[in-house]
């Protein structure tokens, strides 16, 4: 049992690992940074969040996102506002500028993978397809 185990979480990283990267390295020219999309992609599912929110969400550092923040904001992808319940805390919501990066962004990276699965036979696409829910499994546990 330990070595099934071992074998299948051995080829398991090094496939994940692999795709992950190669997923990355697809970035059009002029595409936002990953740390940037994830922030994108995060406002634009959420709402305005705000820096704690954000850096928790990317599992970084307040300084880290700070100035991944800042970034975003000179390229008018982000803009910053105060709290309506607490004028204390700053938000940030994305512009549509920032929506239409991140929209770009995806559909590269999305393309990109419809390519190499057109690749692929239907039969192997049909295993994907039943592995997938297992990934999500793994991933969300």
């Amino acid at each position: 049992m330990s070595g099934d185990v071992d074998e299948v979480g051995a080829e398991l990283r090094r496939a994940v690992v692999r795709l992950y990267s190669r997923f990355r390295s697809e970035r059009a020219e002029g595409e936002v940074p990953d740390a940037s999309l994830l922030v994108l992609v995060a406002l634009d599912k959420q709402g305005p969040l705000s820096l704690s929110d954000l850096a928790a969400f990317a599992k970084v550092t307040l300084g880290s996102m700070s100035q991944t923040v800042r970034r975003l904001e000179q390229q008018a992808y982000v803009t910053k506002s105060r709290g309506v319940e607490d004028r204390r805390k700053v938000l940030f919501t994305l512009t549509e500028q920032g929506r239409e990066a991140s929209t770009a962004s995806r559909r590269h990276r999305q393309d990109w993978l419809n390519d190499r699965l057109a690749e692929l036979t239907p039969a192997e696409r049909a295993d994907l397809l039943r592995v997938a829910p297992l990934l999500l499994r793994l991933a969300d546990s």
